[in-house]
């Protein structure tokens, strides 16, 4: 089971504002029948909207659970890594672009819920919210649809039937400045109803980017450091649990480092290993960062265990693309995900 969580790789950093409104709604409801989890295709629609010419780059749209997923009594939980989004369809107006698509905009085709941590269904747009009317103050929209996923698995099945969990979440939209468009709470239900026959046998697998490394920063200090590289290393950023032989893979959501100017960097330069604190079945592959999901780690593993990983980040000596690029921040997003060999 894939499991994605998000990192932002900054350069140094800057950003744009527009009059956007943000509103949402949801379908709030999820009756949970079998051990294999269920869907709800219709839970989540949030809308922007403005009136007018409108040009705002690199927004962004999270999810933050405010609270444990519990009972109505109190007496149950259900972990938050076992619920999750995933993007339905992008639809509205503009004028004179089509809406962008969800491949278009960047989004992440699985976000994990985390406890206490705030989690991106769009962690930087690769594309602005843009309107040039004909006509003055014509009206833009873009709605995005989000589904809403309960993992399946023999935990159901130590719920009483009819036993009812409420989610609280609340959504935010950023602008490029990183300043709130708006905030909106919505609590969500799942109903667990009278499970029967026998819990799959499922592998379980979770990834963290700890507190650490959720934000990692490589700065630029000196000529030096354009010279012969620079790095950062983050102790114990990643953590894994599996019971499982593993992978761990990691792409960019964008193919550039952007600025809030609009400059850009490719994604190329930056390169990134991991080193695992624990030597035990475990194969490590550096790379250079992409849109492309590759492998950074292969693990064997027979029983639940932890990993403990320290994640590097690191230039090379005398890359043109950094000696030539103008001095601002650059930034672009991670998504690290686990998958089974």
């Amino acid at each position: 089971m894939n499991r994605s969580f998000f990192l932002c790789l900054l350069f140094f950093c800057t950003l744009v504002s527009a009059q956007v409104s943000f509103t949402s709604w949801t379908n709030s409801y999820l009756q949970i029948n079998s051990y294999n989890g269920n869907t709800n295709p219709d839970a989540y629609t949030v809308t922007f909207a403005a009136n007018g010419n409108l040009n705002m780059p690199h927004w962004r749209l999270s999810a933050r659970l405010k609270q444990n997923i519990t009972s109505g009594n109190g007496q149950y939980t259900i972990p938050a890594n076992k619920v999750s989004f995933q993007p339905i369809s992008s639809t509205g107006q503009a004028y004179p672009n089509p809406i962008p698509s969800i491949s278009e905009i960047g989004i992440p085709l699985n976000v994990v819920l985390q406890n206490n941590d705030e989690v991106f269904l769009v962690p930087q747009s690769n594309v602005p919210f843009y309107n040039a009317p004909a006509q003055p103050n014509g009206y833009y929209n873009l709605q995005l649809k989000y589904a809403m996923s309960v993992l399946g698995g023999s935990y159901l099945g130590s719920f009483p039937a009819w036993t009812t969990f409420y989610a609280p979440i609340e959504f935010t939209a950023y602008d490029q400045y990183n300043s709130i468009i708006g905030k909106i709470s919505h609590t969500f239900q799942f109903q667990i109803g009278s499970i029967t026959g026998t819990p799959p046998i499922v592998d379980e697998m979770s990834l963290k980017v700890n507190m650490n490394a959720a934000n990692g920063i490589l700065e630029f200090k000196s000529m030096q450091d354009y010279t012969n590289g620079t790095s950062v290393t983050y102790s114990n950023g990643l953590m894994v649990t599996s019971s499982s032989n593993f992978q761990i893979k990691v792409r960019s959501l964008q193919n550039e480092l952007i600025s809030a100017s609009g400059n850009t960097i490719p994604v190329g330069v930056i390169h990134l290993v991991l080193f695992p604190t624990s030597t035990v079945n475990q194969t490590i592959f550096p790379i250079t960062l992409s849109l492309s999901n590759q492998t950074l780690a292969k693990a064997t593993s027979s029983s639940q265990s932890s990993y403990n990983y320290d994640i590097k980040y690191f230039t090379t000596a005398q890359d043109e693309r950094l000696i030539n690029a103008k001095p601002e921040d650059y930034s672009t997003t991670l998504q690290y995900e686990i998958v089974p060999q």
